[in-house]
């Protein structure tokens, strides 16, 4: 899987922001979790819009 530079970095921007990590680890741990729940969104909506797509023709 390649990981797409700009969303980590967004995730990882986001992640310098929070207050209660306290060391390097739980930064990148963070951040990770925030890329990895940022790709699963953009899934998400494209099958949405799939889906929506497909119901409009149905109509």
């Amino acid at each position: 899987m390649e990981i797409n530079k700009y969303l980590y970095s967004k995730a990882f921007d986001k992640a310098l922001k929070v207050e209660f990590l306290t060391n390097r680890e739980e930064l990148f741990l963070y951040a990770g979790a925030l890329y990895s729940a940022m790709m699963w969104s953009r899934e998400v909506n494209e099958k949405n819009r799939v889906i929506l797509k497909k119901n409009k023709y149905v109509k």
